[in-house]
């Protein structure tokens, strides 16, 4: 019989959120419910972060061992078949506010710190999905999380890599990300719209690179007059883009108009300069899309001539790619569009929770589960 285990997901404060990230962490928390673990969720409710003053370093460390007063669940989760604890009034969890556990599973450089004090006969897990390491973010802090001595199990080959080049770390599980590809796939074979119509997903925060995107939208504009350009995103576009009105944009869609409009498009574009994953990347091709991409996390796995392309961080490249792909006879898009499908569909939520469970079995067993990538 299979061993179960008590296994807490810490989360960062606010990120209880509808993000690709976090969805990933409640799929895996879910499914591993289902299958007969324990499984709790756990976050602070954030707020104003306090001064990080030796003295309440300590205090923090040593937390009463009081009840934690719990925020209510977002709405969004009110379903998940998992235990969600939101503590109010901290921004930082103590080794106090952490449920008992036989493996506790860092979400986020922050959440690796708060963990290095549980106790000792706890299994602790680095679940990486992006290398943190970004400009407005405390370095030296980010870099000793990535070098605890915490099991890694990262998301992509290109994490892997990264924590292979910048850390000697040589045993990561590699277990890639997935999506519920029947939220996304067509009732019917796509067909190329009438109108050459390109889609992206516009981001606020710098390595997503959403410029390099809606310059490419633009110079499309040039070539097709009739171009129709469809974006979304979690924020209203940033003044300094200068998103044209022309381009179709919606803030915070339903995951049905997601669909939708990843449908509606002839090609996706993928623009981040560094990416963990690229969950949008599967989620075009879910539904026939195919997708004009940076080499930025999953896409050189993902993507190749028979989906879409790759293509440097160039607008040059980008324009010429989408181009190409605009000119394609009806039937040869379908052709890629059917591809597209194929490539979503070698994932799905059961294979990657088989591999996620496995990766943790092998963690708290002390070994290395023989189909994990490594």
């Amino acid at each position: 019989m299979k061993e179960k285990l008590k296994i807490v997901f810490v989360q960062a404060a606010g990120s209880l959120s509808e993000t690709g990230g976090f969805r990933i962490v409640a799929g895996y928390a879910d499914r591993l419910q289902r299958r007969g673990h324990e499984v709790t969720l756990i976050a602070p409710e954030g707020g104003t972060p306090k001064p990080r003053t030796l003295k309440g370093k300590i205090k923090n460390l040593f937390r009463s061992t009081r009840k934690p007063e719990l925020a209510a669940t977002p709405p969004f989760l009110e379903n998940e078949n998992v235990e969600i604890k939101v503590i109010t009034g901290v921004r930082e969890l103590a080794p106090a506010d952490l449920p008992e556990a036989d493996v506790l599973i860092a979400t986020w450089w922050e959440t690796g710190e708060w963990i290095a004090n549980a106790p000792p006969e706890v299994t602790k897990v680095h679940f990486v999905q992006g290398h943190e390491v970004f400009p407005y973010m405390p370095l030296e802090r980010v870099q000793a999380v990535y070098q605890k001595p915490y099991k890694k199990i990262a998301v992509s080959e290109w994490l892997r890599d990264e924590l292979r080049e910048h850390y000697g770390i040589n045993d990561t599980f590699l277990v890639e990300n997935t999506i519920d590809t029947e939220m996304f796939i067509p009732l019917q074979r796509r067909l190329k719209q009438s109108q050459p119509t390109v889609g992206f997903l516009y981001s606020v925060m710098g390595l997503k690179n959403s410029p390099l995107a809606i310059q490419t939208c633009r110079r499309l504009k040039n070539i097709y007059p009739d171009l129709r350009a469809i974006a979304f995103g979690s924020h209203a576009p940033r003044p300094e883009h200068k998103m044209p009105d022309w381009i179709e944009f919606t803030v915070k869609p339903t995951s049905d108009d997601i669909a939708t409009i990843y449908r509606s498009c002839d090609v996706w574009l993928f623009t981040s300069d560094s990416e963990g994953y690229g969950l949008p990347i599967l989620e075009a091709m879910a539904s026939g899309t195919p997708v004009v991409a940076t080499p930025a996390g999953a896409a050189p796995q993902l993507v190749s001539e028979k989906n879409g392309a790759i293509i440097s961080h160039d607008v040059d490249a980008a324009v010429n790619a989408t181009q190409k792909i605009l000119e394609l006879t009806d039937e040869d898009w379908s052709c890629l569009s059917d591809n597209c499908l194929e490539t979503a569909r070698r994932r799905n939520w059961e294979t990657a929770t088989d591999e996620f469970e496995a990766a943790l079995l092998s963690i708290v067993n002390g070994k290395q589960a023989e189909f994990i990538k490594n």
